[in-house]
């Protein structure tokens, strides 16, 4: 819920208030939520309970470098190993976009990513190094709630997938590495914008 934005940034929570809205029991709930402030996406509110934490450009800079590395390793080992249906795949997916105004579609469109991501950071066979290149994934969904969504982007995002998927047919290692850094460096620059624009209607 607080990477999807169903509970936005400087929203507070309880601990009964998760377990009544999930139904589940206190100790689940207790435990996700000390995990949550481990991983610094949850803050303690003393005598209230805890607050989501803020999105600021130190999480965004600090995510999209470590993206970088992780995620072009995975792309190397995977140029030479995905097979031909896999790198079909990738292409389709990268024709798959999403209407900004509609929050359905851009929230099918974040499962549609999540899967181009997943056949190339599994696809080398590194299932330690995918499990990473996946848990920064699912972490960076939470810029969506702050990013400037347009139609100008999603052709950037289409494209950019395209040249990947294009680089794997190739089994150009050089250019999968580049195309994949570009992509990420390229959603930083957008997740950072977006950040100083929120940040300068405050």
């Amino acid at each position: 819920m607080v990477l999807s934005g169903q509970l936005p940034a400087g929203c507070s929570i309880t601990e009964n208030g998760i377990v009544d809205r999930l139904v589940i029991g206190k100790t689940p709930v207790r435990e996700a939520m000390r995990r949550l402030v481990i991983e610094g996406l949850l803050e303690v509110t003393p005598r209230l309970g805890y607050t989501v934490s803020p999105i600021t450009r130190a999480d965004a800079d600090e995510l999209y470098k470590v993206r970088e590395v992780v995620e072009c390793a995975c792309a190397e080992l995977a140029c030479e190993a995905l097979d031909d249906g896999q790198i079909d795949r990738l292409v389709e997916l990268s024709d798959i976009g999403f209407d900004p105004n509609d929050p359905e579609s851009v929230t099918a469109y974040v499962g549609v990513n999540l899967e181009f991501h997943g056949i190339i950071a599994y696809g080398g066979g590194n299932r330690r190094l995918g499990d990473l290149a996946m848990t920064l994934m699912q972490e960076s969904r939470r810029f969506i709630q702050i990013t400037v969504l347009t139609a100008e982007l999603g052709r950037a995002v289409r494209e950019q997938h395209l040249v990947i998927a294009e680089a794997f047919r190739a089994r150009d290692r050089i250019a999968v590495a580049e195309a994949c850094r570009y992509h990420v460096l390229d959603s930083h620059r957008v997740t950072v914008e977006s950040l100083d624009a929120v940040h300068s209607t405050v």
